[in-house]
């Protein structure tokens, strides 16, 4: 029984990876509408305690080669309790951007308080009919609004764009892996909307419509879930709404952030967007993830099951085939997309922390067993 678990877990987990292999192949084929017109955005940037890590990120903005007169850069100061809001205002001030404005966003403290929360109330006040969001600890490159502009029409709601971590804070070994492992995650939600799943996307490089936003109610339904302001927010406005989500593949749209430096703070974001897996509202999805969890949790234990005898060796390698294989190839084609193919020669240490990792993660993520910032 355990060995017919595994390999049907293992048939399904490789099915559905080589489903995003699909999707990315077919993602790369589409084409930025590119239909010239600039209409007018609203940038948010949520801030909690980034006075150490703001400047790059407004400066980077402030270099955007998008008309200044069509677009707005809201910065959230979301309850910070050290100096961002004076740094923001200072950078405002000593730039003269007259489209850069500082929101200070604080609650009554009777509960906790999320990124939703300060993008909600960022929406009151922005002006943009596209609205893009990023996050105070990335970089995003000049032509960013206007690439991310170009891959709308009339249809589209949705344009989710690339992040990864920048290559020139990748210190360690540690921080390599990182890059790597990201890049795996991040291309399965390129592969899953190339194919018209929308699964993941990630919030520090996102973008949607006004009009899409307020025809889901923004966030409503889960505004207690300390994330999901990206997929979840995707997942609803797929299945609720006719508008069209896209992925943006042009390298001038790719953002860049900082890997994390210890154990306890991957492991503590990871199992943060592990989190949100139960409130995802396709049924089949949760169904998915369990099985690939499973997967996983036999992997990790093969050892024991091989010494019990419960598990032939012919069995797992199979099952290793099985995963291994169709994670090269999607690896394969995200590193050539973001110029890392350096990274692969990490692949094997990636594949054998991975295991242990998704376990974990997954678990600390389904029971809530992480701290929010």
């Amino acid at each position: 029984m355990i060995e017919i678990a595994l390999l049907t877990s293992g048939m399904i987990y490789c099915g559905t990876v080589l489903f995003f292999l699909i999707g990315i192949l077919r993602e790369r084929r589409n084409l930025p509408a590119r239909n010239g017109e600039q209409p007018f955005i609203s940038v948010l940037v949520p801030a909690r305690n980034e006075a150490d890590n703001i400047l790059p990120t407004l400066q980077s903005l402030a270099e955007q080669t998008y008309p200044p007169d069509r677009f707005e850069v809201l910065i959230i100061d979301d309850h910070s309790t050290d100096d961002t809001g004076g740094v923001v205002r200072q950078f405002i001030e000593e730039q003269q951007l007259n489209h850069f404005q500082l929101l200070t966003h604080r609650n009554d403290g009777t509960r906790p308080t999320y990124k939703k929360n300060a993008i909600t109330y960022a929406m009151q006040s922005a002006r943009g009919e596209i609205i893009l969001t990023t996050d105070a600890d990335c970089r995003v490159q000049p032509g960013w609004i206007a690439a991310m502009v170009n891959c709308y029409d009339d249809q589209t709601g949705l344009v989710a764009g690339l992040i990864t971590f920048d290559p020139a804070a990748e210190k360690t070994l540690f921080h390599k892996l990182q890059t790597l492992e990201f890049a795996g995650l991040v291309f399965a939600g390129v592969g899953a909307i190339g194919n018209h799943y929308p699964l993941i996307c990630n919030g520090s490089n996102l973008s949607y419509r006004r009009a899409a936003y307020d025809e889901i109610g923004g966030f409503e339904g889960h505004e207690h879930i300390p994330s999901g302001d990206d997929d979840l927010f995707m997942q609803n406005l797929h299945h609720f709404t006719k508008w069209k989500i896209r992925y943006n593949l042009d390298p001038a749209s790719i953002n860049v952030t900082q890997p994390v430096d210890t154990l306890q703070q991957f492991f503590n974001q990871r199992a943060r967007w592990a989190s949100k897996s139960r409130s995802y509202p396709d049924a089949k999805t949760f169904v998915l993830l369990l099985t690939v969890y499973a997967f996983y949790l036999l992997l990790l234990f093969s050892p024991v099951l091989l010494w019990l005898k419960w598990l032939s060796v012919p069995t797992l390698l199979i099952a290793l085939a099985l995963k291994i294989l169709p994670e090269f190839a999607v690896i394969s084609q995200a590193l050539a997309i973001l110029q890392r193919r350096d990274l692969l020669r990490y692949f094997p240490l990636a594949e054998a922390a991975q295991i242990p990792y998704i376990v974990l993660a997954g678990f600390a993520g389904f029971f809530k067993l992480f701290k929010w910032k």
